[in-house]
């Protein structure tokens, strides 16, 4: 009797989980992800590296930053820890699936938000707050990370390996960004693909 009561359990738990794993992320208006974030930079992951949380419950991959540029009117320090969860450590694996990839040496614009009760950042609203700089005949352009954490378990394509530019028709430059960035602190309603036609 026990052993039925704790497999139908399971089973319930089994049948609620799983709306919530085939759930998909919310997509934001770029004015409201701009006006929700604390700090919007260009920068380099300088650093890398994974740890449990205090309780050895969630693996968090760390990123020291080194900020070349502030969007908007904020400014800030040189340097910003940028922390999501995810990550490797040791034999331990955990991935935070759809979420944000935080890789060494990438040249990338954040979109930045403070973790509660900590001086770490997160990047805000997802993968939506993370655009890598590219190089297009001269200009440097923003591109949507094309890899999410758990793309190799879904079996995603590397978008990195397989057309390393295939992004590069939906991009923004920085001066663009930064019009946007600061049409939407002023409290204009911005939609990308219809600035970006402009």
């Amino acid at each position: 009797m026990h052993r039925r009561t704790l497999l139908s359990l399971g089973l319930l738990l089994l049948a609620v989980a799983l709306p919530l794993s085939a759930s998909q992320f919310v997509r934001l208006p770029f004015d409201q992800v701009t006006r929700e974030s604390a700090f919007i930079v260009r920068g380099s992951a300088d650093q890398t590296w994974s740890a449990w949380d205090d309780a050895h419950e969630i693996i968090y991959t760390y990123a020291t930053v080194r900020v070349t540029r502030y969007f908007g009117e904020a400014t800030g320090p040189d340097t910003l820890l940028v922390r999501e969860a995810g990550g490797t450590v040791g034999d331990y694996v955990q991935e935070a699936i759809g979420f944000p990839e935080l890789r060494r040496g990438e040249d990338v614009v954040l979109f930045l938000s403070q973790w509660e009760n900590s001086t770490d950042y997160r990047i805000h609203a997802f993968n939506q707050g993370k655009f890598l700089v590219r190089n297009r005949g001269g200009m440097e352009v923003l591109v949507e990370d094309p890899v999410k954490q758990g793309d190799g378990r879904l079996e995603r394509p590397d978008k990195f390996g397989a057309r390393p530019n295939a992004d590069l028709d939906d991009s923004l430059t920085l001066d663009e960004l930064a019009a946007m960035v600061d049409a939407a602190r002023a409290g204009e309603r911005i939609d990308r693909n219809e600035r970006q036609r402009q």
